[in-house]
């Protein structure tokens, strides 16, 4: 009988932890399959390819990402490796090289700011449009 009442207290507890928000996440921004998707804290923004079955997805650049643009062909990316905001990496991701089995061919980076300004005259990428201003 000792038993069943620890685990029924461990149920309760795990229950009421999921019920509370401790495990929440949310959409920044969205492009097709491509999404900002932030799990747990808004820190940990990183850029995902939805695979569409169950909320699965498969990241392409890690947290945390705060600010994304795109057009047909690109999507560009700034991120502080983990937060740091001392560094700014730059990403380049060609949405025709974007392939389930392997997505991370598709993307370009971490690039430093001369270097993605080069590419960005060259490839004619777009403009950041979408900025986490708390993330910056």
């Amino acid at each position: 009988m000792r038993r069943w009442g620890t685990k029924m207290l461990a149920y309760m507890v795990i229950g009421s932890l999921s019920g509370c928000g401790l495990f929440d996440s949310g959409v920044e921004w969205r492009d097709g399959p491509y999404e900002l998707l932030w799990i747990d804290v808004s820190e940990q923004t990183s850029l995902n390819y939805d695979l569409d079955r169950d909320g699965g997805s498969l990241g392409l650049v890690d947290w945390t990402v705060f600010a994304v643009g795109s057009n047909d062909r690109y999507i560009v990316v700034k991120q502080h490796p983990q937060g740091n905001k001392a560094v700014t990496n730059y990403f380049i991701v060609d949405k025709s090289e974007v392939v389930p089995t392997d997505p991370i061919r598709a993307v370009l980076g971490p690039l430093t700011q001369a270097e993605f300004s080069a590419q960005t005259r060259s490839l004619h990428l777009p403009k950041f449009s979408k900025v986490l201003s708390s993330l910056e």
